[in-house]
């Protein structure tokens, strides 16, 4: 149930630039047991809501929230008391934390006013905010960090007798209506000498330094039908503790929160310690953040970090204290990852739990031949498919350790499913691939849930979302019912809740007044009935009741009317069966309310809503939007950078330019940005349960189905704009060279990718005929015509930046589409010789390179370099980084002869113009140093690294990745010179710091074991050679694919190894399959190509194949002649090879065969291979 909030402060966001005399504070109310989230606190005499009505006349400067959970006793039934505290903590924590991420005051002071249970969920809650350290949670650790004071009103510290919480009569019904049942699990909770009581105390107790703690019991006993009694005695609710203070009401247990009249003594008692909270709690507040910030970076130094806590002693001056964490008792699996938090009124599902369970874990399972267990749960949208998976899972964590680690796949898309696999590699601390995630899985020993949440695409490939093996459990959500038949131990429709699982969902949702009268029964149920029970849209309508927007008897004649507008609309934008066309009218309800207010907020959280919804649904980043602004703000100031004159023309364009096309939200902050508007549109939404908020990345998601409504709602032309508009602010926030650098922008970037393919589905790039619309243009002409202008200009821009990202991330065709399409823009609009068309004709370049369209990407950077070459200078910096990467580009396409004559150019250019100790001077001298090697000149090569290495060394540091990168090229010039030992250990220091540095599945890790193994071979130490080229295969298989040239070349070094072994015909095979894969890669006049063909000669003919070894060393000997050249060294092996084959043929020297090919493997230098520089 989300949180409501009773009243807004008028301050702005305290810790980040609020005025110091007008702090903010926010004041969180939890009501106890058998109590809702507003009438726990309101006198029932006088209606008087004293939180909303009374506090405003005394404390006009807190933002007021109250807190719903299922407290009903019935709810509670049945084992597992300690679970149901922990998940209402749990959910407390997430759904405050989002509430205050939203507004932007995660620092905010923080004072809880709790109500008998409501204490004891506190406590716990605290309790596990402040374990929650690690840098991947530390947004949850805020709510603790944050909270200054916690008034207890009658909760039970030490426990109360169980029979005092309810009348014997309502005690008869409860009975009556749960026989079937164990005693309430939640009264167990607080029962005297509870267990879980005691554990939650004792976890609170090193706390509560930390707060001002004030006590208040009950003084009126309450009649509970055949006596009255204390509900919680003054001992239990007012524990004797130093530094606490104490005071009893004048009330019995539920009155002692209904204050209703301002002047009694008890109301003033308490608030004036609000007061005085209110008054103190900021300055400390941000105080102890700036304390907190320091201890945690220190704390997670120290390897003792999972047991230590931290937390400040509110009474000395809030100085840090360490404090250790105690233990539930219990062991926790080592990884959770669900698709959304699980709710707190989370209802139902239990048969399918129990079907569920003994699917997984059962005698039937268990006899059953091993196999993977998947159970596939497929339904229409909404009706709580995800929920279930996340509770399924929550449940079997907590309550009993089942799961090692427990996953899930976002499977929208292949692509959504690969980059979530991804996740899972890199956390294995493998590669960020699908495959190594897949295979980390395969490989772990302890069992595993994987959710593959929302698999509804006909087109996807399910099977192959399955790790390998028989191991795991899976759990498998679609709307595709075909999907049913990869299920291996059964399958469940969802469709609507059961009857009364619905009535309760809804009823708890709209923070119904518990005990529920027969009226509102009667009413919920028609309200359940007429939303086809779906558990989606029942926690909608109740999110709308919840608001006071309407009453639960009110809702029905809403939400017909809605349903009407959706009707008329339904033919053209409507969804395809009834239970989606019932349930969309639930948020055009909600909608049509925020549209109604008329604020800058509500049309805000509208616009937001029309604009995500063309982005993908799940983890939609804040920052998107506020990198946009940032963006957008900067690039209007930076125009006050040019001279006065230039201004002048700027401002005139910008006067006749249209205005941006972007959302309300972005483009009227262009000139005076508020990084929290777009929070509060957030907020709008998220009070409504439109959305949902995830604090670990500071994102938001929709379920698939709000989603769907979100764009069916739109008419054709409103699509068409807002997809627009969506793409445009996806470009926005991204930054082109050199702006771009960083860490934190490339992961930006990695994380946009899945939104760019929704946005570019749905409004492709198309740029505007520049010659058709503005050839042959005049000034008056243009002036009529600069919107057009305008609108080609962001068109290019917009499709620069998306090609930078498909770029980036290795998605090469993608990347190609768009920067072709910007290359011809800028050829046609600004000629060969501006700048910026060679920033992009370089870009495309890359993306050739990137799909081994090498041909193309040389015309390109040839263009570039001419150009600069007229328009820069021969020796120019921008000339000769042009050079350079022409340079290698012949190299890669096998030219050896142009590359190793324009590389000797640049480095002759570069030592004339630039420092000797230049970065950019050494990076060329050090591929020239490949470049001789390739030539087999490698003394030369030789010479050249070691020069490099010791400026590189001395510039760097020994250990930067560049250092290792010439420290990897000196060692195969020497292993290419026969100093196999001092190669060695130079590569097993690159080989152990890139593992160290990039990770050990990394392709630079991964080439440097290939290396590593050559270098045991030429050592004769072919069975550790074997086993790290076995191994390193396999993981640039899972990494790079079976097809990248890495892969290739390591398959070309394991066929040597087996043929040293005397595993001739297992080689011949290896080397078989790699010239054909060469041939379709490389091409079949490539120098890496003609080199295995080389190598496969020599295999033939040490199995003395005289016909097949002739007919290949000549097929090689011509194609050499193609890029190689005859003069290249071995282009000239090649033909001696050719002649002694002949002649073997022929009969002469046969006996002579064997040993001389052995020789030969066992000692080659292969130059034309030694492409360690390759980038992955």
């Amino acid at each position: 149930m989300p949180l409501l909030q009773l009243r807004q402060t008028r301050a702005n966001k305290v810790g980040s630039g609020a005025d110091a005399s007008e702090p903010s504070i926010d004041l969180v109310a939890v009501h106890g047991l058998n109590e809702n989230l507003t009438d726990a606190w309101t006198d029932p005499a006088t209606h008087i809501l004293w939180l909303q009505d009374l506090l405003p006349e005394t404390l006009n400067i807190a933002r007021v929230l109250t807190f719903g959970y299922n407290a009903e006793a019935t709810a509670f039934y049945g084992s597992g008391s300690a679970d149901r505290i922990l998940q209402h903590a749990h959910t407390l924590v997430a759904d405050l934390q989002a509430d205050r991420a939203l507004e932007g005051c995660s620092k905010r002071p923080i004072i809880f006013l709790c109500h008998g249970l409501g204490g004891v969920l506190v406590k716990k809650a605290l309790a596990y905010s402040s374990g929650r350290m690690s840098k991947n949670l530390e947004h949850l650790y805020s709510i603790f960090t944050s909270t200054y004071a916690v008034l207890f009103f009658g909760t039970p510290h030490s426990g109360t007798e169980k029979g005092r919480w309810l009348p014997k009569a309502r005690w008869d019904r409860i009975l009556a209506r749960a026989r079937h049942k164990k005693e309430s699990a939640l009264l167990s909770t607080i029962d005297n000498e509870s267990e879980t009581l005691q554990a939650i105390t004792d976890q609170f107790t090193p706390l509560m330094k930390q707060f001002h703690i004030f006590f208040f019991w009950e003084e009126m006993k309450m009649d509970i039908g055949d006596e009255d009694v204390y509900i919680v005695e003054e001992s239990s609710a007012a524990p004797m503790i130093d530094n606490t203070e104490r005071a009893g009401i004048h009330a019995d247990h539920t009155q002692m929160i209904r204050f209703s009249d301002p002047t009694t003594s008890s109301y003033r008692t308490v608030i004036e310690a609000l007061i005085r909270y209110c008054r103190d709690a900021p300055r400390v507040i941000t105080y102890r953040w700036q304390q907190a910030i320091e201890s945690l970076a220190q704390l997670r130094n120290n390897e003792a970090f999972e047991l230590v806590g931290t937390a400040f002693d509110v009474h000395n001056e809030d100085r840090p204290f360490h404090y250790e964490r105690q233990s539930s008792g219990r062991p926790h699996n080592r990884y959770f990852q669900i698709p959304q938090a699980v709710s707190s009124i989370f209802t139902g599902r239990e048969k399918v739990s129990s079907m569920l369970t003994k699917a997984f874990w059962g005698s039937e399972s268990i006899t059953v031949t091993k196999q993977q267990r998947r159970f596939v749960i497929y339904g229409i949208g909404g009706s709580g498919k995800t929920q279930f998976c996340s509770k399924f899972a929550q449940d079997h964590r907590e309550r009993v350790i089942r799961f090692w680690g427990v996953f899930w796949i976002d499977a929208t898309s292949a692509e959504t499913a690969k980059q979530s696999f991804a996740g899972l590699g890199k956390l294995g601390e493998l590669e960020a691939t699908q495959s190594a995630g897949k295979h980390w899985l395969s490989n772990s020993e302890e069992p595993w849930l994987l959710i593959i949440n929302n698999a509804d695409d006909p087109s996807l490939d399910l099977s192959n979302q399955f790790p390998e093996g028989e191991r795991g459990f899976i759990l498998i959500t679609t709307r595709n019912p075909n999907f049913k038949i990869h299920q291996t131990v059964g399958a469940a429709e969802f469709d609507g809740l059961e009857h009364d699982e619905a009535l309760h969902l809804l009823l708890r949702a709209a923070g119904a007044p518990q005990p529920w009268d027969h009226a509102a029964e009667n009413m919920g149920s028609q309200i359940t009935g007429a939303l086809g029970y779906l558990a989606l849209a029942l926690v909608h309508a109740g999110a709308f009741i919840l608001q006071r927007m309407c009453s639960l008897a009110d809702y029905l004649d809403f939400y017909n009317e809605y349903r009407r507008n959706v009707s008329a609309r339904r033919k053209s934008l409507g969804p395809d069966n009834e239970e989606q066309f019932a349930v969309y009218a639930t948020w055009e309800h909600s909608l049509d309310v925020i549209s109604s207010k008329q604020t800058d907020t509500s049309l805000d959280a509208v616009h937001l809503l029309s604009t995500v919804a063309f982005f993908h649904f799940e983890h939609i980043r804040v920052d998107i939007f506020t990198r946009a602004l940032t963006n957008l703000y900067q690039d209007r100031t930076d125009t006050t950078k040019i001279p006065f004159s230039q201004r002048l023309v700027h401002s005139f364009w910008a006067r006749i330019s249209p205005r941006p096309l972007l959302p309300d939200f972005l483009r009227d902050q262009s000139s005076n940005p508020d990084p929290y508007r777009i929070r509060r549109a957030l907020h709008e939404l998220h009070s409504f349960s439109l959305i949902s908020y995830d604090g670990k990345d500071d994102s938001f998601s929709l379920h698939p189905v709000v989603h769907s409504w979100a764009r069916d709602r739109l008419g054709k032309g409103e699509q068409t704009v807002w997809a627009q508009l969506a793409l445009n602010v996806l470009a926005q926030s991204v930054q082109l060279p050199p702006g771009d650098v960083g860490e934190d922008h490339e992961n930006y970037r990695y994380k946009l990718l899945v939104h760019l393919d929704h946005c570019l589905r749905a409004s492709p790039i198309n740029v505007l005929d520049y010659k058709a619309c503005f050839g042959g243009i005049k000034v008056i002409t243009l002036l009529l015509r600069y919107n057009w202008v305008t609108i080609f200009r962001h068109q290019v821009l917009t499709a620069a930046k998306c090609g930078y990202v498909y770029l980036e991330r290795g998605r090469f065709p993608d990347a190609v589409v768009l920067l072709f399409k910007v290359k011809e823009a800028l050829i046609q609009s600004r000629g060969y010789e501006d700048e910026t068309t060679a920033k992009a004709m370089l870009a495309l370049a890359k993306g050739y390179w990137g799909l081994g369209r090498l041909e193309e990407a040389i015309a390109l950077q040839k263009q570039v370099v001419k150009a600069r070459t007229c328009r820069l200078a021969p020796n120019h910096a921008e000339t000769l980084a042009a050079m350079d990467e022409l340079g290698r580009s012949y190299w890669l396409n096998g030219q050896y002869k142009d590359a190793l004559d324009l590389q000797s150019l640049v480095k002759e250019r570069k030592e004339a113009t630039l420092p000797r100790d230049d970065l950019s001077t050494l990076a060329s001298i050090d591929f020239l140093g490949v470049t001789y090697g390739s030539w087999q000149r490698w003394e030369e090569s030789r010479d050249l690294h070691r020069r490099v290495l010791r400026a590189r060394t001395k510039l760097l540091g020994p250990l930067d990745l560049d250092t290792l990168e010439t420290m990897n090229n000196l060692a195969m010039a020497l292993h290419d010179l026969g100093a196999y030992q001092e190669a060695k250990e130079l590569m097993i220091i690159v080989s152990e710091q890139r593992r160290l540095k990039l990770g050990k599945e990394h392709p630079w890790t991964l080439w440097a074991i290939c290396n590593l193994a050559k270098i045991n071979t030429g050592l004769e130490l072919l069975k550790e050679a074997e086993d790290l080229l076995v191994q390193g295969l396999a993981a640039a298989v899972r990494s790079l694919g079976k097809d990248h040239l890495g892969v290739l070349m390591g398959i070309g070094e394991l066929a040597r190894v087996y043929a040293r072994q005397g595993q001739v015909e297992k080689a011949t095979k290896l080397s078989e399959d790699l010239v054909s894969r060469l041939e379709d890669s490389r091409g079949p006049e490539h120098p890496d190509t003609v080199y295995a063909m080389h190598k496969l000669a020599q295999l033939y003919e040490m199995q003395q194949k005289y016909d097949q070894a002739a007919k290949a060393c000549e097929l090689a000997m011509h194609r050499s002649e193609a890029r190689l050249t005859v003069q290249h060294p071995l282009a000239q092996k090649i033909r001696v090879q050719w002649r002694k084959i002949e002649a073997q043929k022929r009969g002469l020297d046969r006996e002579s065969s064997t040993n001389g090919v052995h020789e030969t493997f066992s000692h080659e230098p292969d130059g034309t291979t030694n492409i360690q520089q390759l980038p992955p």
